[in-house]
């Protein structure tokens, strides 16, 4: 199987949810506008974080729209040592149409053989920042992000990470009550 071409365009933005008694970390897929590159938008500004759609279908970043990647965060007990369990990576669209079930279906696909082609090269992963970086991986993707509250010195509200800062941010979050990140 090749490998996925990189794609500097994408990213994963993290978050942690907390609701109905239930922890979650997910990452869905994001990119950086390029008014100038095909399919950048030029009603926003260029570098701001854009979430894919599918108008149009052929877009060069609907098969990324309402794609995600999760674990759920162990807060009862389920695992012994805190950890993340239950891993997966779905659409989560809120309206499909059959063009998109056929393109969803195509590329989770697609996905999958990837994620099997490193399985096998590298064996399963191990940790949820494990999955998280091989989904990354089969992607093409090596960047992620993190929303912040307040306004940053480089003038945004992202934390950008790498791979290794998104490790250290799935482990803070791992905890059934995490402390706030910087």
């Amino acid at each position: 199987m090749q490998p996925s071409r990189p794609r500097p365009d994408l990213l994963i933005v993290l978050a942690r949810t907390d609701e109905h008694g239930l922890a979650q970390l997910a990452g869905h897929i994001c990119y950086r506008n390029d008014p100038t590159a095909d399919g950048g938008s030029r009603d926003a500004e260029p570098g701001a974080v854009l979430t894919p759609s599918f108008e149009p279908p052929d877009g060069i970043h609907d098969r990324y729209a309402d794609l995600y990647v999760r674990g759920s965060v162990d807060t009862g007990g389920v695992t012994d040592d805190g950890s993340c369990w239950g891993w997966g990576h779905e659409y989560r669209p809120r309206t499909v149409d059959l063009p998109r079930a056929q393109s969803m279906v195509a590329f989770l696909r697609r996905l999958e053989r990837q994620l099997a082609a490193l399985d096998t090269q590298f064996g399963a992963p191990a940790t949820f920042a494990d999955y998280v970086a091989r989904f990354a991986t089969a992607l093409g993707i090596s960047r992620y992000a993190v929303r912040s509250t307040k306004r940053l010195v480089d003038g945004t509200r992202w934390h950008w990470l790498d791979t290794d800062d998104m490790r250290r941010w799935v482990r803070h979050h791992e905890p059934p009550e995490p402390t706030p990140w910087p």
